[in-house]
């Protein structure tokens, strides 16, 4: 378990002015990782999710699609 670090938690914040400032009418997916070393150990970490379920995995789907057409490093 890593610690969250004070730059994640300014997102997770600033995602809850965005989510009460649309009164939760959104969706959203999202991952955060920052890794160290030379065996690339994680030491920050998010995974988050808002949003209904079937909206979410059609999202997920989507992403899936657009990412299997990169080459090896993704970056929109």
């Amino acid at each position: 378990m890593t610690k969250t670090s004070k730059e994640l938690k300014a997102i997770q914040n600033a995602i809850q002015k965005y989510i009460d400032k649309h009164e939760g009418d959104v969706q959203f997916v999202g991952s955060f990782m920052a890794f160290e070393g030379e065996n690339s150990n994680v030491v920050d970490d998010l995974v988050m999710a808002y949003g209904f379920k079937d909206i979410l995995l059609l999202d997920l789907k989507e992403i899936l699609k657009n990412i299997k057409k990169e080459e090896e490093f993704v970056n929109w």
